[in-house]
């Protein structure tokens, strides 16, 4: 079936094309809304520019195809294959791609926006500059869960994204705005963060073992008992961070700003806190075994039982700070 004989068809309000031959066809352009194209092979097709809105394209191959521009806002995409297709600049909004294999795919500039994309393959994708607000890829029971190893995530846009339980192990996400996404959970081992935007996002429980959050915005950002040993949160801010029960150890914490967070049973350990700044920090339990807070300025923190025996505090400044015996520091 040629393309001329599909929009004729089309035309004719015939829109059922299951499991069409169509490799190689050239739709470019083409108004297709609505279409079912559902098991179709559509593998090196070029779709560039296409109206897709809505269309059915559920189990569809369409491995290295050209969507390049293409609108498949709401379209149903489930377990589509979209393998090293090309998607720039691509409107996906609203767009169920529950389980669709992106990997390798182009996505470079594309709208995401409010897309469904649990269990969702997207290692080695390119997001770099797409919007990702209000996606959802959160983890339910382990059985949908986004795979994002490897893929370019820079200077993405996911505000409110729900990323609950993602894979995002050693992501490039330098850049991208996350102010106020759903990380529960999620795995952003060795991840790349620098100058993040994660304002006000939940991070509870989440692995940041080793990544990089250097200059990122972390204001108030829930981090209850994750995972941040060996991070490099320098020039970081925290302010009114939610940090009880966090790991930290070896942490690089140089110069952040970690004014009015909330640290109880925090562990900082070996941790380097250099010149940051903790003022009205609560540090109660506080595990700080050969902790570096030269020069860190600790103005009414906090530090009721906390484990001070083998921290540096070499100027640091501690004025009004409540020690770890409950006595007020002048």
């Amino acid at each position: 079936m040629n393309a001329q004989e599909i929009l004729r068809q089309y035309a004719a309000d015939q829109i059922n094309f299951q499991g069409a031959s169509l490799n190689g066809i050239n739709l470019a352009e083409a108004d297709l809304i609505g279409i079912n194209l559902s098991q179709a092979d559509l593998r090196n097709a070029t779709l560039s520019l296409a109206y897709l809105n809505r269309a059915n394209l559920s189990q569809a191959s369409l491995v290295r195809a050209n969507m390049a521009g293409i609108n498949l806002s709401q379209a149903n995409l489930i377990r589509a294959n979209l393998r090293d297709a090309d998607l720039h600049g691509a409107i996906l909004r609203g767009a169920d791609l529950r389980g669709a294999d992106l990997s390798l795919a182009n996505l470079c500039d594309a709208n995401l926006c409010d897309a469904d994309l649990r269990n969702a393959e997207l290692g080695g994708a390119n997001l770099t500059g797409a919007c990702l607000r209000g996606a959802n890829l959160r983890e339910e029971n382990r059985k949908y869960i986004a795979n994002l190893r490897g893929a370019n995530l820079s200077q993405a846009d996911l505000r409110g994204a729900n990323l609950t339980g993602a894979d995002l192990a050693r992501v490039s996400l330098r850049g991208a705005d996350l102010s106020e996404a759903m990380l529960r959970n999620a795995d952003l081992q060795g991840a790349d963060l620098t100058e993040v935007n994660l304002t006000g996002a939940f991070l509870t429980e989440a692995n940041l073992l080793q990544a990089s959050l250097y200059q990122a915005t972390l204001r108030n950002a829930k981090l209850e008992r994750a995972d941040m040993r060996e991070v490099d949160l320098t020039e970081a801010d925290l302010t009114r961070a939610i940090l009880p029960d966090a790991k930290l150890s070896k942490a690089r914490l140089k110069r952040a700003i970690l004014s009015f967070a909330q640290m109880s049973r925090v562990d900082l350990s070996r941790a380097n806190l250099r010149g940051a700044q903790l003022n009205a920090a609560h540090l109660t339990d506080a595990y700080l075994a050969r902790a570096d807070f030269t020069e860190a300025d600790l103005t009414e923190a906090n530090l009721v039982r906390a484990e001070l025996s083998t921290t540096n505090l070499i100027g640091a400044i501690l004025q009004g700070a409540t020690m770890p015996n409950g006595e007020i520091h002048e």
